[in-house]
C-alpha cells in the first residue's frame, strides 16, 4: 500500500480535510463520497476505517483526479486545537552542542513543556519574526499525534496510541534579555509560543505507514544550505518513553501532539546565523515529507 497523509487544505476559501499521494492532493469529500467527515477531527475518530477506505479509493483505477500539491494552500496538519507537549534538549548531539558535559542524571527522565494551539502553522505558510527579537531560531522535530486517549501507558504499548506522525519546526526565541527570569529561570513561553512560530506539516502520515519511528533521518535547510541532518535513533528519551512518561501525570487526548526534540545544528552551531525576513526554511523527516516556512 503506497503512503500517504492526511491534510488540512483550503479550496475555494473553505478548510477541508484531503489526502497527500505524493504530489497530489484529494479533498476527501471529493476522493470517497459527500458521506466523508470534512474535518481532520471526523477522521481520527474512526482512524483505522478511514485510512482503509482511503487506500481502496486511492488504488482504483483509473485513479481519482485530485490537485497538484504546489497550488494548495495547506492549513497546520492535524487537529485544529490540540494540546502540544515539546521535548526540550532530547537529542544526544543536541545535548552535546549546549553542554560538554551535561549532569549525570540528565537522561533519567523526559522534560516537556507545552505550547498553546496559536502557534500552529500550516505547510508553505509565512512566519513573521517576533517584534524586538533578533535570535528567531529553528528545531526540525519528529511530531507524533495521538489517535486516543492515553493514560498511565506502558513504554511497550506507547505506539498504539499514536495515530500517526508529522514534521515540526519550533521555531524559537533566543534573546537572553527576553528569556531569563531571576526566579525561574528560562521563560518557555516567551521562547516557545509566539503565534504561527510552530509550523506542522505537511500531512499526517498514518503510523501503519511508518515501521520505526526511533530510526528516521530528519534534517533542516535554511535557504538551501544544510543546517540540521541527524537520526531520530539519536533520541535520548525514545518517543515510546516519552508517552509513558506524559501519560504517567496527564492524561493525552486524541490530536494531542508531541513534539519528540531536535537535533544539533540550531543557530549557535553556525556563528549565530539566526533568521531574518525573507529566510526560507526547510524541514524534513524521513517518510514524512518537506515542510517549508518563509520567515517575514
Amino acid at each position: 500500500m503506497p503512503a500517504f497523509g492526511i491534510a488540512n487544505i483550503v479550496v475555494d476559501a473553505t478548510p477541508t480535510v484531503a489526502v497527500l499521494a505524493g504530489e497530489m492532493v484529494y479533498p476527501l469529500r471529493r476522493l470517497v463520497g459527500a458521506d466523508a467527515p470534512d474535518a481532520f477531527a471526523g477522521v481520527l475518530a474512526d482512524w483505522s476505517a478511514w485510512i482503509d477506505t482511503i487506500a481502496e479509493a486511492l488504488a482504483q483505477h483509473p485513479a481519482p483526479s485530485g490537485l497538484p500539491a504546489e497550488e494548495v494552500e495547506f492549513g497546520p496538519a492535524g487537529l485544529g486545537r490540540p494540546t502540544i507537549w515539546c521535548a526540550g534538549a532530547n537529542f544526544t548531539d543536541h545535548v552535546e552542542e549546549l553542554m560538554p558535559q551535561p549532569p549525570a542524571d540528565f537522561a533519567e527522565r523526559a522534560f516537556h513543556f507545552l505550547a498553546q494551539p496559536g502557534v500552529l502553522s500550516g505547510h508553505r505558510g509565512v512566519v513573521e519574526r517576533p517584534a524586538g527579537v533578533q535570535k528567531f531560531d529553528w528545531e526540525v522535530e519528529l511530531t507524533a499525534v495521538i489517535g486516543r486517549r492515553a493514560r498511565r501507558v506502558s513504554p511497550e504499548d506507547a505506539l498504539d496510541y499514536v495515530a500517526g506522525y508529522t514534521v515540526a519546526n519550533d521555531l524559537s526565541v533566543r534573546d537572553p534579555g527576553l528569556l531569563r527570569h531571576s526566579i525561574f529561570g528560562v521563560d518557555w513561553t516567551a521562547s516557545k509560543n509566539a503565534d504561527g512560530s510552530t509550523p506542522v506539516g505537511p500531512a499526517v502520515v498514518p503510523a501503519r505507514f511508518i515501521d520505526d519511528p526511533s530510526n528516521l533521518d530528519l534534517g533542516l535547510t535554511v535557504n538551501g544550505e544544510v543546517r540540521q541532518k541527524s537520526n531520530t535513533a539519536k533520541m535520548i528519551i525514545g518517543l515510546r518513553a516519552q508517552i509513558a512518561a506524559l501519560s504517567a501525570s496527564v492524561t493525552l487526548e486524541p490530536g494531542d501532539l508531541v513534539l519528540t526534540g531536535t537535533p544539533a545544528g540550531t543557530a549557535a552551531a553556525h556563528n549565530d546565523a539566526y533568521l531574518v525576513p525573507g529566510d526560507v526554511v526547510v524541514a524534513y523527516v524521513e517518510g514524512l515529507g518537506s515542510l517549508q516556512t518563509t520567515i517575514a
